[in-house]
This record gives C-alpha cells, structure tokens and sequence, in this order.
C-alpha cells in the first residue's frame, strides 16, 4: 500500500483508542505506551471523512453488518475503493458494492 491514500471514517480514532483503554484498564497495555500510540495515531496520514454523508447507505446494511462497520464499507464504496481488514466477519459481509480484503487478523 505504500505510495496509496488511506481514508477512514472519522469514527476509526475512537474506535483505536477504545481497544486502548480496554487494554490498560485490564494491563494488558501499559498507559504511556498507550498515550504515545494515541500520539502517532494522530499523526497518521490518514484522511478522516465524516459519517453524515454516508448515513443513509449505513442504515441500509443494518441487517448485514454494525453501523460501525457499515461506515468503512460505505465509505469504501462511495470512494470505490478496497476495503482492507482484519476481521474475518467482515470480509464475508454480504450486500456490499465493494471488494473486501481480508489480511491477517480475527
């Protein structure tokens, strides 16, 4: 992927430093570790769109996938692009209008 841009709905920060928490709280992650990944995870050259404009294709795959995911693939579509994940479950999400690559992960 080097050289591509890579896009993310903005809800992927609060998804990342989420799991981060989850990690400190239960010291699997030690805190300034976690404050310093929140730091790079700023400075990530990632563009970061809103979810408003997609809300009406995330409502669409409500019986398919959660809203959270829904906001990566209807951000995928719309920029038709490749979907890249490391959930097994969502690569085999059905009723999406976009490739899904899975790489290793859950």
């Amino acid at each position: 992927m080097a050289g591509e841009t890579l896009v993310a709905p903005e809800l992927v920060d609060l998804e990342v430093v989420s799991v981060w928490c989850r990690q400190v709280a239960a010291r699997l992650m030690p805190a300034r570790r976690a404050a310093s990944a929140v730091a790079d995870l700023a400075d990530l050259p990632l563009r970061r769109f809103s979810h408003r404009p997609l809300l009406h294709r995330i409502w669409q795959l409500r019986h398919t996938v959660t809203p959270y995911d829904a906001a990566y693939i209807a951000l995928a579509e719309a920029f038709q692009v490749v979907l890249v994940t490391a959930d097994a479950r969502l690569s085999r999400a059905s009723g999406v209008h976009c490739e899904i690559a899975a790489i290793g992960g859950r």
